[in-house]
């Protein structure tokens, strides 16, 4: 018989910023989004299947489990639960990881039986198997990917002969040639690719989207804010989240906010167990009273609607949306949200909302980092909201996509517009075809030097000056 997963026991975090990889939860990683169209074209199923798994384990449970269920049933119910607070896309992911070391065994001739083999032969091929790891074209797979491999091969190991190959000191020259593999990724000019912050103009879409009149987009709002304020990484902790994890409390200011009180979190490295972690968030979801879009109203009206639920347990706090809300008056039904509906949400209303692309909940957090960053917060600070504990794990974050290019875009310009003036017979006005308005003119104090006045819409005056005999261009502020 099999025997159950420990659920203390998960995949290490790692820190990417130098791509020298100690382990990272499965879900940063992902492995060519193996699951992601299945996803797409089945997710009208998920809740369904949700649904029906609920239902078996109620009519189970409100049975005698010794007179009506064995042992094989009741190891085969456990081992159903497993599987349905696992998302699809990380059953898929592991059994990818899985074929893939199964078919570096088969190709290379070697007959090796996880089940029964020693520990230091799996070790040894799972080294030469980490070494071998390429794409099609003899390339090396990104950091992301390799670890995501090993993650899934981790969690299929653990769950056959409980051995970690992560920490199992015998597995330490494969993770070694891991992080060999790793780093010669980047040393052939590949990049690691992170989670894009949501662009300003997608926030503002967003925030038309959300409708507090009904029950689905008061969720997602919800949903949205949840991860928003608070900076959580990752999506596992949701399913879990529990109305009792709530506190609303006064502010000496006179405002009301809603604080997340200590619990799980995938924050903080140094733990392999979700578990044990200690969160040092100071994170509040603080109303505003003149805004339309107040997060404390949205919460509020959401907590109100579910209470109003008949059967309801008391602490669920993502509850499914009823079709017949407007018929019957009850927004939601008793019963949970499934994990498969939750994990891939910020994806379904990104599309729903219009935006540009679909967003993950890794993105929201990557967000908030951005917003705070570009609002003036130093990064010591954003780490007390996000639970960071070094302000350089901040900084990976700070980056938008958008906004990085239309400064470069708007700096080509003004190389591209003194290259022009330089070259130009007779600059005494010359129109560029940069997105700004540039004036040419001849500075009086010297026939051979040329002045361009930039000038920008909201934004300082660049001066360019440009030298022709000198070929040397000088950048003014004003």
């Amino acid at each position: 018989m099999v025997s159950l997963i420990n659920p203390s026991i998960l995949p290490p975090l790692m820190d990417m910023r130098y791509a020298t990889v100690d382990g990272l939860s499965s879900e940063e990683v992902a492995i060519a989004a193996i699951s992601s169209k299945w996803e797409r074209e089945n997710e009208w199923l998920l809740p369904m299947l949700d649904a029906i798994a609920d239902t078996d384990l109620e009519k189970l449970l409100a049975t005698d489990p010794m007179s009506n269920a064995s042992l094989d049933e009741l190891e085969s119910l456990a081992q159903q639960v497993e599987r349905e607070n696992q998302c699809q896309s990380t059953i898929a992911k592991e059994l990818a990881s899985v074929g893939r070391f199964e078919k570096f065994l088969t190709d290379n001739g070697v007959q090796l039986d996880l089940k029964v083999a020693s520990v230091d032969d799996i070790a040894k091929f799972v080294r030469y198997f980490y070494a071998g790891l390429r794409k099609p074209d003899g390339s090396f797979y990104s950091p992301n990917t390799v670890v995501g491999v090993r993650s899934g091969l981790f969690r299929h190991i653990m769950k056959l002969r409980a051995i970690d190959i992560i920490n199992d000191k015998a597995f330490h020259a494969a993770n070694l040639t891991m992080k060999s593999i790793c780093n010669a990724f980047l040393r052939s000019g590949g990049r690691v690719k992170h989670y894009d912050a949501i662009e300003s103009d997608d926030l503002k879409k967003l925030g038309k989207y959300f409708d507090r009149s009904n029950p689905v987009r008061l969720q997602e709002e919800v949903y949205f804010n949840i991860i928003y304020y608070y900076g959580n990484r990752g999506r596992e902790w949701l399913r879990g989240l529990r109305f009792d994890r709530f506190c609303e409390k006064r502010l000496a200011n006179g405002l009301y906010a809603i604080e997340l009180v200590q619990g799980d979190s995938k924050n903080l490295h140094g733990s392999t167990s979700v578990a044990v972690m200690v969160d040092n968030k100071q994170a509040l979801m603080v109303s505003k009273g003149d805004s339309a879009k107040c997060p404390v109203e949205a919460f509020r009206l959401y907590k109100q609607k579910v209470t109003e639920v008949e059967g309801w347990n008391g602490v669920d706090f993502f509850l499914r949306p009823n079709a017949n809300f407007r018929s019957s008056g009850k927004w939601y039904s008793k019963s949970a949200v499934g994990v498969n509906t939750l994990g891939p949400l910020m994806k379904k209303f990104s599309t729903s909302a219009g935006l540009s692309k679909p967003y993950t909940a890794h993105c929201v957090r990557a967000t908030v980092i951005t917003e705070l960053h570009d609002a003036g917060f130093n990064v010591e600070t954003i780490a007390k909201v996000t639970g960071h504990k070094r302000g350089a794990s901040v900084e990976r974050y700070i980056r938008r996509g958008n906004k990085r290019e239309q400064a470069i875009c708007a700096m080509s310009h003004q190389l591209t517009a003194a290259v022009e003036v330089a070259t130009t017979a007779d600059p005494q006005v010359v129109r560029s075809e940069a997105s700004d308005p540039v004036d040419v003119i001849n500075d009086p104090t010297s026939g051979s030097v040329r002045c361009v006045r930039v000038i920008p819409e909201n934004r300082k005056n660049l001066k360019i000056r440009a030298n022709g005999d000198t070929n040397v261009i000088e950048f003014v502020f004003e």
